[in-house]
């Protein structure tokens, strides 16, 4: 399935207050509903918006016409107060592709308005360009991930801990802040069109990220996640082709019927057997030969977190636009 992403002309305070409501109350709201509970009326399509984008954000689950807040942060939402409610929004907000290429974008020097242009057309999103770029960046300062420099005029990345007293969050934008920018750079090795083709597919960087934030902690855990994603790829890849039944599993097999029907060449296949072995280190204990398990060293999990999106970004032209492109 496609994703179709809807940025609307609306603030996020006011997708806040929605997910708030909607986090508060016991039973699904439809739109009417979710109107009434505000002191001042707001057009219907401003709401139908609000919930539009807190739908996408992850924070509102939609089934026929009818709202619930997202259970995974009802509690956080419920929990915050007024001036904290940029906490789970900023959760949210640096999980949203849209918002994860714009500041890719400008994390190279583009100005607000590039970068959204360029947002708008890799993920084909049918509002203006000025609605798109406006909402991008409204969002971005509200979350507290990004600020206007005041010398530039520019937005740009930044996370702002001084004055929140309170630990947990704290602890929470600490933690965005290395997420944020270990998806930054996942999307930078990649490159805008990789991570957009990804995204369509609905390969999430989540297990490239986790990998390349845990590698010295969990070091065998990051280098299956990386092959983890590495081997989904492949999957989608063979899935475009149009091939019939998917035969065997695992990088190796599935590299090997890429090679089969000349989608990549026999470099990609050589490298995407390494990682196939890689990904059995990882996956299969004890191994078959020795009949003990594997350690992955801390330097192997980085190696192996490197490698792999690497090789994603080769195969990739190369089955897409015939580059030979290491």
């Amino acid at each position: 399935m496609v994703h179709q992403y809807f940025i609307p002309d609306v603030s996020a305070e006011i997708v806040m207050d929605v997910a708030k409501i909607l986090a508060n109350s016991a039973t699904p709201m439809n739109e009417t509903d979710v109107g009434a509970c505000f002191e001042r009326p707001y057009a219907p399509n401003y709401i139908t918006s609000a919930l539009a984008v807190s739908s996408q954000l992850g924070l509102a689950e939609e089934r026929g016409g009818a709202y619930s807040g997202a259970e995974l942060l009802r509690s956080d939402v419920k929990r915050a107060s007024k001036k904290e409610l940029f906490v789970p929004f900023q959760a949210c907000l640096k999980n949203y592709p849209p918002f994860l290429l714009y500041v890719d974008f400008t994390s190279k020097g583009y100005d607000s308005v590039g970068s959204a242009a360029r947002t708008k057309g890799i993920f084909k999103i049918a509002s203006s360009l000025k609605i798109v770029e406006a909402s991008l960046r409204r969002w971005g300062i509200y979350s507290k991930l990004m600020e206007v420099d005041k010398k530039s005029g520019k937005p740009v990345l930044k996370i702002d801990v001084d004055r929140l007293s309170a630990e947990y969050v704290m602890r929470l934008l600490k933690a965005f802040e290395a997420e944020l920018k270990a998806k930054v750079f996942m999307i930078d090795m990649l490159g805008p069109e990789v991570f957009a083709y990804l995204d369509q597919k609905q390969i999430k960087l989540d297990d490239l990220t986790d990998a390349l934030l845990e590698y010295e902690t969990n070091s065998k855990g990051a280098a299956s996640k990386a092959t983890q994603t590495f081997e989904l790829f492949l999957w989608r890849l063979l899935e475009d082709s149009g091939v019939g039944p998917i035969t065997g599993n695992g990088p190796i097999q599935l590299a090997d019927t890429l090679a089969k029907q000349k989608s990549v060449l026999s470099n990609h296949t050589h490298i995407s057997h390494g990682i196939g072995g890689i990904r059995n280190m990882t996956h299969h204990d004890p191994d078959k030969e020795s009949g003990s398990a594997w350690t992955i060293s801390k330097q192997g999990a980085l190696l192996t977190t490197l490698l792999v999106p690497a090789t994603i970004r080769s195969i990739y032209l190369y089955s897409k636009e015939k580059k030979q492109e290491f």
